[in-house]
Protein backbone atom coordinates (compact mmCIF):
# COMPACT_ATOMS: atom_id res chain seq x y z
CA UNK A 1 0.00 0.00 0.00
CA UNK A 2 2.83 2.40 0.87
CA UNK A 3 4.49 1.88 -2.51
CA UNK A 4 1.15 2.44 -4.27
CA UNK A 5 0.70 5.70 -2.38
CA UNK A 6 4.22 6.77 -3.31
CA UNK A 7 3.62 5.93 -6.96
CA UNK A 8 0.42 7.99 -7.03
CA UNK A 9 2.23 10.86 -5.31
CA UNK A 10 5.10 10.67 -7.78
CA UNK A 11 2.71 10.83 -10.74
CA UNK A 12 0.98 13.80 -9.18
CA UNK A 13 4.26 15.60 -8.66
CA UNK A 14 5.21 15.05 -12.29
CA UNK A 15 1.88 16.52 -13.44
CA UNK A 16 2.30 19.59 -11.26
CA UNK A 17 6.01 20.11 -11.85
CA UNK A 18 5.98 19.91 -15.65
CA UNK A 19 9.17 21.42 -17.01
CA UNK A 20 10.84 21.46 -13.59
CA UNK A 21 11.85 17.85 -14.25
CA UNK A 22 14.71 19.40 -16.26
CA UNK A 23 16.32 20.47 -13.00
CA UNK A 24 15.09 17.93 -10.47
CA UNK A 25 17.69 15.45 -9.23
CA UNK A 26 17.04 11.96 -10.70
CA UNK A 27 17.75 10.49 -7.25
CA UNK A 28 14.40 12.00 -6.26
CA UNK A 29 12.69 9.32 -8.37
CA UNK A 30 14.89 6.52 -7.05
CA UNK A 31 14.26 7.50 -3.45
CA UNK A 32 10.54 6.83 -3.84
CA UNK A 33 11.40 3.18 -4.36
CA UNK A 34 14.03 3.17 -1.61
CA UNK A 35 16.95 2.84 -4.03
CA UNK A 36 20.16 4.20 -2.55
CA UNK A 37 22.42 6.61 -4.39
CA UNK A 38 24.39 4.23 -6.64
CA UNK A 39 28.10 3.55 -6.68
CA UNK A 40 29.91 1.15 -8.99
CA UNK A 41 30.92 -1.00 -6.04
CA UNK A 42 27.54 -0.79 -4.27
CA UNK A 43 24.23 -0.13 -6.00
CA UNK A 44 20.63 -1.30 -5.96
CA UNK A 45 18.26 -2.24 -8.76
CA UNK A 46 14.60 -3.17 -8.97
CA UNK A 47 14.11 -6.92 -9.21
CA UNK A 48 10.33 -6.98 -9.64
CA UNK A 49 7.45 -5.02 -11.14
CA UNK A 50 6.75 -1.82 -9.24
CA UNK A 51 10.21 -2.08 -7.70
CA UNK A 52 8.68 -4.03 -4.82
CA UNK A 53 11.85 -6.12 -4.51
CA UNK A 54 15.38 -4.72 -4.60
CA UNK A 55 18.72 -6.33 -5.33
CA UNK A 56 21.91 -4.91 -3.82
CA UNK A 57 24.76 -5.53 -6.24
CA UNK A 58 28.26 -4.49 -7.28
CA UNK A 59 30.41 -4.68 -10.39
CA UNK A 60 33.78 -6.36 -10.44
CA UNK A 61 36.62 -4.47 -12.09
CA UNK A 62 36.51 -6.67 -15.24
CA UNK A 63 32.73 -6.26 -15.48
CA UNK A 64 32.86 -2.49 -15.28
CA UNK A 65 35.85 -2.34 -17.60
CA UNK A 66 33.71 -4.08 -20.22
CA UNK A 67 31.27 -1.15 -19.91
CA UNK A 68 34.06 1.43 -20.12
CA UNK A 69 35.25 -0.24 -23.31
CA UNK A 70 31.99 0.81 -25.01
CA UNK A 71 33.20 4.41 -24.68
CA UNK A 72 36.65 3.79 -26.16
CA UNK A 73 37.73 5.74 -28.07
CA UNK A 74 35.75 8.58 -26.52
CA UNK A 75 32.65 9.78 -28.34
CA UNK A 76 33.10 13.02 -30.30
CA UNK A 77 29.59 14.49 -30.19
CA UNK A 78 26.22 14.21 -28.47
CA UNK A 79 24.58 12.08 -31.15
CA UNK A 80 27.39 9.55 -31.00
CA UNK A 81 27.18 9.56 -27.21
CA UNK A 82 23.49 8.68 -27.30
CA UNK A 83 24.30 5.65 -29.45
CA UNK A 84 26.98 4.57 -26.97
CA UNK A 85 24.55 5.00 -24.08
CA UNK A 86 22.05 2.66 -25.71
CA UNK A 87 24.75 0.00 -26.11
CA UNK A 88 25.92 0.53 -22.53
CA UNK A 89 22.42 0.27 -21.03
CA UNK A 90 21.87 -3.01 -22.91
CA UNK A 91 25.21 -4.40 -21.67
CA UNK A 92 24.44 -3.31 -18.11
CA UNK A 93 21.02 -4.98 -18.26
CA UNK A 94 22.72 -8.21 -19.29
CA UNK A 95 25.16 -8.03 -16.37
CA UNK A 96 22.46 -7.13 -13.86
CA UNK A 97 20.13 -9.84 -15.18
CA UNK A 98 22.79 -12.46 -14.56
CA UNK A 99 23.28 -11.17 -11.02
CA UNK A 100 19.70 -10.82 -9.80
CA UNK A 101 17.72 -13.28 -11.93
CA UNK A 102 16.02 -10.77 -14.23
CA UNK A 103 17.72 -12.03 -17.40
CA UNK A 104 14.42 -13.58 -18.55
CA UNK A 105 12.59 -10.26 -18.38
CA UNK A 106 10.50 -10.01 -21.56
CA UNK A 107 9.50 -6.96 -23.57
CA UNK A 108 6.94 -4.64 -21.99
CA UNK A 109 4.84 -6.52 -19.39
CA UNK A 110 4.69 -9.77 -21.35
CA UNK A 111 5.42 -12.29 -18.64
CA UNK A 112 5.65 -15.77 -20.20
CA UNK A 113 5.37 -18.73 -17.87
CA UNK A 114 7.29 -18.65 -14.60
CA UNK A 115 10.81 -18.04 -15.88
CA UNK A 116 11.65 -15.34 -13.38
CA UNK A 117 10.58 -11.82 -12.42
CA UNK A 118 9.00 -9.53 -15.00
CA UNK A 119 9.83 -5.85 -14.78
CA UNK A 120 7.38 -3.05 -15.56
CA UNK A 121 8.07 0.52 -16.68
CA UNK A 122 8.53 1.74 -13.10
CA UNK A 123 11.32 -0.76 -12.54
CA UNK A 124 12.82 -0.25 -16.01
CA UNK A 125 12.91 3.53 -15.60
CA UNK A 126 14.60 3.17 -12.20
CA UNK A 127 17.15 0.59 -13.37
CA UNK A 128 18.08 2.55 -16.48
CA UNK A 129 18.46 5.68 -14.35
CA UNK A 130 20.79 3.80 -12.00
CA UNK A 131 22.84 2.64 -15.00
CA UNK A 132 23.04 6.16 -16.42
CA UNK A 133 24.05 7.63 -13.05
CA UNK A 134 26.90 5.13 -12.78
CA UNK A 135 28.09 6.02 -16.28
CA UNK A 136 27.91 9.71 -15.39
CA UNK A 137 29.70 9.13 -12.09
CA UNK A 138 32.56 7.43 -13.92
CA UNK A 139 32.97 10.31 -16.35
CA UNK A 140 31.80 8.28 -19.34
CA UNK A 141 29.03 10.74 -20.23
CA UNK A 142 30.45 13.96 -21.66
CA UNK A 143 27.66 15.65 -23.62
CA UNK A 144 24.61 14.90 -21.47
CA UNK A 145 23.47 14.80 -17.87
CA UNK A 146 21.05 12.33 -16.35
CA UNK A 147 17.53 13.69 -16.00
CA UNK A 148 14.71 12.94 -13.63
CA UNK A 149 12.67 10.09 -15.24
CA UNK A 150 9.70 11.13 -17.35
CA UNK A 151 6.02 10.20 -17.14
CA UNK A 152 3.18 10.16 -19.64
CA UNK A 153 -0.37 9.09 -19.06
CA UNK A 154 -3.78 10.34 -18.02
CA UNK A 155 -3.02 14.01 -18.75
CA UNK A 156 -2.77 13.04 -22.44
CA UNK A 157 -5.38 10.28 -22.29
CA UNK A 158 -2.69 7.60 -22.44
CA UNK A 159 -1.90 4.56 -20.36
CA UNK A 160 0.55 5.60 -17.62
CA UNK A 161 4.17 4.98 -18.55
CA UNK A 162 7.62 5.98 -17.22
CA UNK A 163 11.04 6.26 -18.82
CA UNK A 164 14.59 7.22 -17.90
CA UNK A 165 15.84 10.38 -19.56
CA UNK A 166 18.90 12.50 -20.33
CA UNK A 167 19.47 16.16 -21.20
CA UNK A 168 21.96 17.36 -23.80
CA UNK A 169 24.17 19.91 -22.03
CA UNK A 170 24.74 22.22 -25.02
CA UNK A 171 21.08 22.93 -25.77
CA UNK A 172 18.91 21.34 -23.05
CA UNK A 173 17.41 18.92 -25.59
CA UNK A 174 15.55 16.31 -23.57
CA UNK A 175 15.62 12.63 -24.55
CA UNK A 176 13.80 9.57 -23.20
CA UNK A 177 15.82 6.36 -22.94
CA UNK A 178 13.15 3.70 -22.65
CA UNK A 179 14.15 0.06 -22.08
CA UNK A 180 10.63 -1.17 -21.28
CA UNK A 181 9.75 -1.88 -24.90
CA UNK A 182 12.36 -4.65 -25.21
CA UNK A 183 13.58 -7.78 -23.42
CA UNK A 184 16.53 -7.83 -21.05
CA UNK A 185 19.80 -6.98 -22.75
CA UNK A 186 18.27 -5.46 -25.88
CA UNK A 187 19.07 -1.86 -26.74
CA UNK A 188 16.47 0.68 -25.55
CA UNK A 189 15.06 3.45 -27.70
CA UNK A 190 16.13 7.08 -27.54
CA UNK A 191 13.73 9.74 -28.79
CA UNK A 192 12.94 13.29 -27.76
CA UNK A 193 10.82 13.53 -24.62
CA UNK A 194 8.24 15.52 -26.62
CA UNK A 195 7.87 12.69 -29.12
CA UNK A 196 7.85 10.09 -26.33
CA UNK A 197 5.15 11.97 -24.39
CA UNK A 198 3.05 12.19 -27.55
CA UNK A 199 2.70 8.40 -27.37
CA UNK A 200 5.79 7.07 -29.11
CA UNK A 201 5.91 3.31 -29.53
CA UNK A 202 8.66 1.64 -31.63
CA UNK A 203 6.15 -0.64 -33.35
CA UNK A 204 4.39 2.43 -34.74
CA UNK A 205 7.61 3.58 -36.39
CA UNK A 206 7.88 0.52 -38.64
Amino acid sequence: MRRLQLTVLLIGIVFVAGCSTLTRNPQFYLSYYELKSPEISDFETCASAGCRQLSRLSYSEPEWQSIRAIFEPAQQNAAEERERLLAAVAAIETLVGEKNGTSSDFAKNQRKGSQGPQLDCIAEAANTTVALLLLQQDGLIRYHRVSHPQHRGFARLQYPHNSAAIIEIANNAHYAIDSWFFANGEQPICVSVAKWKAGFHPQNEK
